[in-house]
């Protein structure tokens, strides 16, 4: 008989690598590419609902409406906002056990030119500005409360604006088409 503590390691070290990090299950590179697209719709829909429900309060009408139903629309404006940001974030975050450009790069290295790999790589650099900060909402906020900062002090450090995410959006499907493109004899039909 083996001790209680003993049978847990055996029964976790076959699951985890020799440095505690869990082995990685791969989806193959074309689910990968569908689970992206998949995030960058879900990424446009959510801001542009959120952008209709703020262009919406623009009339008296309106407004009434959102005030007698306030928990209703902060409800639905913070859930729109934080589903963007969240998705936003992923679409660049560098883990290895998660779907992002970076591992989209790494499953089409074997099929794409070291040239256009440079490409791509240099458009998400282009790109890095922007989501840091989504990321800054996405860490301090969104994801989790900064103890240090309120809401307000964590947005306007962030300076996130509807422009900067339309940018990131627009930049990152444009990536994504290109990469789909070339490499999964596809292409990406988002819904505008």
């Amino acid at each position: 008989r083996h001790s209680l503590p003993g049978r847990i390691l055996r029964a976790i070290i076959p699951k985890w690598g020799l440095l505690g990090v869990r082995a990685q299950m791969k989806l193959p590179a074309n689910e990968a590419r569908r689970e992206m697209f998949s995030r960058l719709n879900q990424a446009q829909v959510h801001h542009d609902l959120l952008c209709a429900l703020r262009d919406s309060l623009a009339d008296d009408d309106s407004r009434l409406k959102f005030n007698r139903n306030l928990r209703f629309f902060n409800g639905i404006d913070s859930a729109l906002f934080n589903s963007t940001i969240v998705l936003l974030y992923s679409l660049y975050e560098t883990r290895h056990d998660t779907i992002n450009f970076h591992r989209l790069l790494e499953a089409i290295e074997d099929r794409a030119s070291a040239d256009q790999l440079v490409e791509y790589r240099q458009r998400i650099d282009a790109i890095k500005p922007l989501w840091i900060q989504v990321s800054i909402l996405r860490n301090r906020m969104v994801g989790h409360q900064a103890l240090n900062a309120s809401a307000i002090s964590v947005q306007s450090e962030s300076s996130l604006s509807v422009g900067d995410v339309d940018q990131l959006l627009e930049a990152s499907k444009s990536l994504f088409f290109d990469i789909s493109s070339a490499h999964y004899d596809t292409h990406a039909d988002f819904m505008e």
